[in-house]
């Protein structure tokens, strides 16, 4: 069920980056189904933590992958009779952003109040009290980290060009501590080998991305993610990954109807950018995700659906 799917969202390049096929590959051979395994994590859950948020130099702005895949996500989570979504961001910014989407989404003036938000606290000891309160009182069984930039081996957080970015993000190896205590799961969603989760090809990121075994900053270690998750799922653009469970899900729980649209991507990447999100690799003056333009990304969307629905 899952297989085309894995395919369609790293069988595109428009980018040009040119390690998705490589990370994809990689992948495979230490997880036979990554998107199975994630759908299985996930339909097998009734409330989650996400985790997003990538903040770009050099005005340290959200980029739109990630926090818009984690918007789809959790609307599609609250579409299928789920509990509660916690979505942890690092700051006002991405909240401001994300609540944004996540109105359009539900078409609603208010965010429900079945969806929470966190942001990160300088006090380290705090916010690891207040995370394991919000797992312990709703239940929850599962984190999914979505183009979340992960610390390499020396404990720096890099961003695709190899400059350190730590004092922007949150660290989420305390997040991944706190749900390795409380027996929560965990799924990483990256696209280049510096996000959370993609520990587990550490050595293929070091050996085929660009800055990932030498990085430009003073560490010289690389941008290559050290952490891992109960499974990952590599694609294209993150949000790819995030839109490929969305459709999964919905899919499985009998409402392929609340997949969402080509016609409703471009409306959010559009609505992220006027929010004030940045693309992540063009920066300012682009209204895209990663350097792709909203229709690439529009085509993307309605071939899930289609191959999705060709599979009930």
């Amino acid at each position: 069920m899952t297989r085309s799917i894995s395919e369609l969202i790293t069988a595109n390049d428009p980018s040009h980056r040119g390690v998705i096929y490589l990370l994809a590959e990689a992948l495979k051979r230490k997880i036979e189904d990554p998107l199975g395994n994630a759908l299985g994590l996930l339909a097998d859950t009734s409330s989650l933590v996400i985790v997003t948020g990538f903040n770009v130099p050099p005005d340290y702005r959200p980029e739109t992958d990630g926090i818009i895949g984690a918007a789809v996500l959790a609307r599609a989570f609250l579409d299928i009779g789920s509990n509660e979504v916690v979505i942890v961001l690092d700051d006002k910014e991405q909240r401001m952003i994300m609540e944004h989407l996540i109105k359009i989404l539900l078409n609603v003036n208010a965010v429900s109040e079945k969806i929470v938000f966190l942001t990160r606290i300088d006090n380290e000891y705090l916010f690891r009290e207040i995370l394991a309160e919000e797992i312990s009182s709703r239940d929850i069984g599962l984190g999914i980290f979505i183009e979340k930039p992960s610390p390499n081996r020396e404990g720096v957080i890099h961003n695709m060009r190899g400059i350190d970015v730590t004092q922007h993000h949150l660290d989420p190896r305390i997040l991944l501590c706190v749900f390795k205590e409380m027996g929560v799961k965990t799924i990483g969603i990256g696209d280049g080998g510096n996000e959370v989760g993609l520990g587990i090809i550490e050595e293929d990121v070091r050996k085929y991305v660009p800055y990932g075994n030498m990085c430009a900053c003073p560490c010289r270690s690389g941008i290559a993610s050290s952490t891992l998750t109960d499974t990952v799922i590599v694609s294209t653009v993150s949000n790819w990954g995030a839109y490929a469970l969305e459709a999964l899900l919905l899919a499985i729980n009998d409402k392929p109807e609340y997949i969402h649209s080509g016609n409703e991507e471009k409306m959010l990447i559009e609505e992220s950018i006027r929010k004030g999100a940045i693309d992540g690799v063009r920066g300012r003056g682009f209204v895209g995700v990663d350097g792709i333009p909203p229709s690439f990304h529009a085509n993307i969307v309605d071939t899930i659906k289609m191959i999705t629905l060709s599979l009930l």
